[in-house]
């Protein structure tokens, strides 16, 4: 189904007014095919999943292309095949109820698996690249479907060979590889093993413990309209650190310090331009509150976040969320 000049306000979690030249649904591989070789619809394509890590700034000129119909999983023992547009924390709710374990630390993260192994999503210690095995890709520019592994999508800090070049793959599914309930927990990051207290740390109960520090400090997309974090954990040289900062030592010379942290102290919780405004609970986040927010409100608050973080700190933020 094709739908021209589309109001696209609905189909982001920050739920900000926006329009697009074309959105395309399709629900099999002949289907991309056939849109694709449409000479008629507006160019660039783009991949849209749930929509969760994005702002559009202005109208998109090109096709967003929507991937409609059930989403399948399949398991053989640790290794699991699932469709890009599984919801990936319907995901991690399978594999950890199968008392598979790695998935449980992402609960709780909105959007596809597709777009999380775009931008090697992660929380509580894991990034969903840790596990993927190899993913199927349709390349828009060649026609050609590819298998690649884990090495070609060269994942970073919440980037990835696919980020890289936006308009150029579509993820058909991936194989991910998660591991044994006897494996160890992944409880090292922040409050998450004070969190589980004496249970014991199977799979469910840690996603269980990671959904409700989440939900202690994060708005609920499905209520108040929000991209998650706003802004990646700048990483800075040692001279840059100021005594009270915390810190994590990545071992090349640069720590990570939590921009939630820097945009805390400088005083920013709540602050806000016209609709948009800092989540009180974590200032790392940027919502939509009453629904009235416009993306030049989100952008407006946003430089006013990265101003006040580099006056104080000389520290320049930078956003994780997509623009466009």
């Amino acid at each position: 189904m094709i739908e021209y000049d589309a109001d696209i306000t609905s189909l982001t979690t920050f739920r900000v007014p926006a329009t697009a030249a074309a959105v395309v649904r399709w629900s099999n591989l002949d289907e991309l095919r056939a849109v694709t070789a449409d000479e008629s619809l507006p160019r660039p394509f783009k991949v849209l999943g749930g929509g969760s890590n994005l702002l559009f700034t202005a109208k998109f000129s090109g096709t967003l292309l929507v991937r409609s119909g059930a989403a399948s999983i399949q398991r053989n023992e640790s290794d699991w095949t699932i469709d890009a547009h599984c919801e990936l924390d319907a995901l991690c709710e399978q594999v950890a109820a199968a008392g598979w374990r790695g998935a449980e630390n992402l609960s709780g993260i909105p959007g596809t698996l597709g777009g999380a192994l775009v931008q090697n999503a992660g929380a509580y210690g894991a990034e969903t690249g840790d596990f993927l095995v190899s993913a199927r890709l349709y390349d828009l520019q060649s026609g050609e479907l590819l298998t690649v592994d884990r090495q070609w999508m060269r994942y970073a800090y919440r980037s990835s060979r696919l980020k890289e070049e936006p308009e150029r793959y579509v993820i058909i599914d991936a194989l991910m590889r998660f591991l044994p309930a006897e494996a160890p927990a992944n409880l090292a990051y922040g409050h998450l093993h004070s969190e589980l207290g004496d249970r014991e740390a199977t799979p469910m109960a840690v996603r269980e413990a990671v959904l409700k520090m989440r939900n202690s400090k994060l708005p609920d997309p499905m209520s108040v309209g929000s991209a998650g974090s706003f802004f990646r954990n700048p990483e800075v040289e040692a001279e840059m650190l100021q005594a009270e900062m915390p810190r994590y030592d990545l071992g090349n010379g640069f720590f990570k310090v939590p921009a939630a942290w820097l945009i805390d102290q400088c005083g920013l919780k709540g602050a806000s331009v016209g609709g948009a405004s800092v989540w009180v609970n974590q200032p790392l986040v940027i919502v939509n509150a009453a629904g009235s927010a416009t993306a030049a409100d989100v952008v407006a608050l946003e430089q006013k976040i990265i101003s006040a973080v580099e006056a104080k700190f000389s520290i320049i933020l930078t956003p994780e969320v997509e623009h466009l």
